[in-house]
């Protein structure tokens, strides 16, 4: 019984919608992620919000390798599907 009240209690807590942290969109791959969650990254002097530490990654590669700026021309394409 009273590991069942337990259960039911975490199930409240893990799985209620969380109307205070809005989801927001990776500035790398795009999924969407809670703000609270997600991973704050430097990237070109801007501090950009990324849902893992893989996105992270990716990014901090990018700007090792000096190839921040075809990154950005990249993803600026990308995102104007009609250029």
């Amino acid at each position: 019984m009273m590991l069942r009240t337990l259960s039911s209690m975490l199930a409240a807590i893990f799985n209620r919608p969380d109307a205070a942290s809005p989801k927001i969109a990776c500035f790398h791959c795009g999924e969407l992620v809670r703000q609270k969650r997600a991973v704050p990254v430097v990237f070109d002097g801007v501090c950009r919000d990324v849902c893992c530490h893989g996105c992270a990654a990716i990014l901090s590669t990018v700007e090792q390798l000096g190839q921040t700026e075809a990154y950005l021309a990249r993803k600026q394409q990308l995102e104007r599907p009609d250029a």
